[in-house]
């Protein structure tokens, strides 16, 4: 038997001996005490060194102190909290791209952006991805694309499809008694400015309508579109779509108008939407992204409020009319020749179950009317009622929910089959110009619940329609020969006016002196602002400073007709109005904005070059004089600066305010006269000017006054133009606008 080894005690002659085993768990827990202060003693830094500065030096990385991930795990909890206790933030890294492109993540990073000052509409993401957006009337909106797109949104008007969304034109609903809703509308209307709310082409809701309000003063508001709800019955609704810059004063009009009376008023706007498609291929492009339901075969949940109202019997039979009726224009080989403002309202398929892999261009197909008149009773539809559009807008099949059946698609790339979403819409045509290029701005334009926008709109895109912003907007009237949106004499055309005037003032002082152009020596008295009041002023000295826009259409019509004839009288017009007309080049040359119109002095000149008189700038001399005493004054107080070290800032600033509004007056000094400014008689300016694509010369809208018309007896529709920036004048051809 060998004998045990002896224990290491034994050998230096002690008796402790040790068990031959121990048990775990007695021994940690004895020695717990002694674990947990090891454990404090490696967490808590009693030296002067900061965490990562007990590395090792082949373990130490560049900016450790600012980026914690950089040290090792064990570490970086120790560096964040000597970080709080000197004070420095504690600074992280962002997320990745990665997780921050995460649409629940994007999302909401938007919505945060989302401010209440500004709203956004449903395809703003779209947009700010791919165009110039622009902060106006509430809203952040698209004012054009990144690219070079002007002619090709031109094209796009006149040989394919130009998309954009208007759905800053907001709906305000009144339900009520008919007859008293008519009533106090043509309160706020004035007769002579076609036709009224209550004509029988508007009233049975088959047709969309245009009027101008006004309020309890008589001051113009702004146009809003109007259409009823097709109803037998005396109580119906009637909704009225109005654009942002005056929906706030429409909407106060409209609660002051109904104020003792037994209507209702709601607003619509975070209910509905509404985008516009323009030109020949607007037609084709729906026709192929909108998927008609099968009235046989519709498998809708049976509480849903659409199943019922398909169930009907007498609204399946109008969903078939509309159907057959959709169908047919799909012959049409041109929007014009429907019939004008019709309402078509149809229930469509979801566009993201047909939606194709690629961007493709829809075709037209040419083809004659299958059809001599439009079918009767077609306009019923299911967006009246609120629990329908609060059905389609919260009942929204999510994409992801789309994605996984396609993935489940036998044949990848097949359009899907399932009947996931029925969504009521509203098409409403739009005829275009109806003398000059006619057919010009034709189209559609889609009314559709808030939550389906994004969906249908990238089903248009992806059918070839091009998208447009507002200065697309602007160009189409332009192209059109209309006048603009805005009118000088709304509070909102005044403020749109003053916001540009502003605008072209800052780009104008930015430059240096030397690269100004000094309107004196032009004798241009209003270079950067249409001054509509001085120049009325000017032609009639009763003037009392309020003015309106001239919107009569027998009385348009009558000065269109002195202006084309040699014989017609002077017609009788209201004073201290401005007269809308359109002025085309007769030959060479650019127009541009605030470009100013004149009357002729004798019928030289209309066929010699005619040039205006060189002029002196008076104000030149002044303005050297007031920089030299300016330079001398601040030489006095940069002397004083080194003998005392503090000067006063608000003296300083004070004085630098007062130089820059003396010399900003004598560069644009205010106009005491804008007729007699020049060598000819200015009757007028124009508003918007530019190359016209669609007559192939310039062009311009403008205003003249209504009492410079005896002025314009021996020389009717011939005027002489001339911009801010030149001596030279142009002739152009006048003529009346009437919308």
């Amino acid at each position: 038997m060998i004998d045990e080894e002896a224990q290491y005690d034994a050998l230096l002659g002690g008796s402790e001996e040790l068990p031959s085993n121990i048990s775990l768990s007695k021994f940690v827990a004895c020695r717990s005490q002694e674990i947990q202060i090891m454990k404090n003693s490696l967490l808590t830094q009693t030296g002067s060194k900061l965490a990562f500065q007990t590395l090792p030096k082949h373990m130490r990385r560049r900016a450790m102190s600012h980026n914690v991930k950089r040290l090792p795990r064990r570490l970086r909890q120790i560096h964040l909290n000597q970080m709080k206790k000197s004070g420095m933030p504690t600074q992280q890294k962002r997320p990745s791209r990665k997780y921050r492109r995460k649409p629940r993540n994007l999302l909401e990073e938007y919505t945060k952006r989302a401010n209440k000052k500004y709203k956004w509409l449903q395809t703003h993401i779209w947009h700010a991805k791919r165009f110039h957006m622009v902060e106006k009337w509430g809203y952040k909106l698209p004012y054009h694309a990144c690219d070079k797109a002007f002619r090709a949104c031109y094209r796009a008007m006149t040989q394919h499809c130009l998309l954009q969304d208007i759905s800053y034109y907001s709906c305000v609903e009144i339900h009520g008694d008919k007859s008293e809703i008519i009533e106090k509308i043509k309160l706020l209307c004035k007769p002579g400015e076609g036709l009224s709310i209550g004509a029988k082409a508007f009233s049975e809701g088959n047709r969309e309508g245009e009027i101008c309000l006004y309020d309890s003063f008589q001051k113009a508001i702004g146009n809003v579109m109007f259409q009823w709800q097709p109803s037998i019955d005396e109580k119906c609704k009637l909704w009225l779509w109005v654009h942002a810059a005056f929906y706030s004063t429409t909407k106060n009009t409209l609660v002051e108008c109904f104020k003792n009376c037994q209507i209702e008023i709601n607003e619509l706007r975070l209910e509905l939407s509404r985008f516009r498609l323009s030109g020949p291929l607007s037609n084709p492009v729906l026709q192929d992204a909108l998927a008609l339901i099968d009235i046989y075969d519709i498998k809708l949940v049976p509480e849903s409020p659409l199943k019922k109202y398909i169930d009907w019997p007498e609204n399946k039979a109008v969903i078939i009319n509309q159907c057959e009726f959709w169908k047919k224009l799909a012959s049409v080989a041109s929007l014009h020749e429907v019939s004008p403002h019709i309402v078509l309202p149809l229930i469509v398929k979801d566009p993201r179950l047909n939606l194709p892999k690629k961007r493709i261009k829809s075709v037209l197909t040419f083809g004659k009317l299958e059809f001599d008149q439009i079918p009767v009773n077609i306009s019923a539809n299911p967006l009246w009622d609120k629990t329908i559009r609060t059905y389609s807008n919260e009942n929204k099949v999510s994409d992801s929910k789309i994605v996984d059946l396609q993935s489940g698609l036998l044949v990848p790339g097949s359009d899907l089959k399932g009947t996931i979403g029925h969504i009521p819409i509203i098409l409403i045509q739009r005829p275009g110009n109806k003398t000059q290029n006619v057919g010009l701005g034709s189209g559609w334009d889609v009314i559709l619940p808030t939550a389906w926008a994004k969906p249908f709109w990238i089903a248009f895109v992806m059918r070839g329609a091009r998208v447009g912003g507002l200065r697309e907007s602007d160009s189409m009237l332009y192209e059109m020969g209309k006048s603009q949106l805005l009118h000088p004499d709304t509070d909102a055309g005044f403020e749109e006016e003053l916001r540009h005037s502003n605008q072209h003032r800052v780009t104008f002082f930015q430059k240096p002196p030397n690269k100004r152009i000094n309107y004196s020596k032009f004798k241009i008295a209003s270079p950067l602002l249409c001054n509509w009041r001085l120049l009325l002023k000017d032609w009639n000295s009763g003037f009392t400073g309020e003015f309106s826009v001239l919107r009569d259409k027998k009385q348009l019509h009558s000065i269109n007709a002195f202006l084309n004839s040699k014989t017609h009288p002077v017609p009788q017009c209201p004073q201290n109005c401005l007269i809308p007309v359109r002025l085309e080049c007769e030959k060479r040359g650019s127009l541009a904005e605030y470009a100013i119109i004149c009357v002729p002095k004798c019928k030289s000149d209309l066929s010699e070059v005619l040039l205006e008189p060189n002029c002196e700038d008076v104000n030149k001399e002044k303005r050297k004089e007031l920089r030299r005493a300016h330079q001398s004054l601040l030489k006095k107080l940069r002397k004083k600066r080194k003998l005392k070290s503090e000067l006063a800032s608000d003296d300083h600033s004070e004085i630098l305010r007062s130089y820059t509004e003396k010399m900003r007056a004598l560069w644009l000094p205010e106009p005491t006269t804008i007729r007699h400014s020049c060598s000819r008689e200015v009757v007028g300016f124009v508003s918007k000017g530019g190359f016209s694509f669609s007559i192939g010369k310039s062009a311009g809208t403008g205003y003249i006054t209504s009492d410079c018309l005896s002025e314009l007896v021996d020389f009717r529709n011939k005027v002489l133009l001339r911009n801010t920036n030149s001596r030279q004048y142009k002739t152009a051809n006048l003529s009346v606008i009437v919308e």
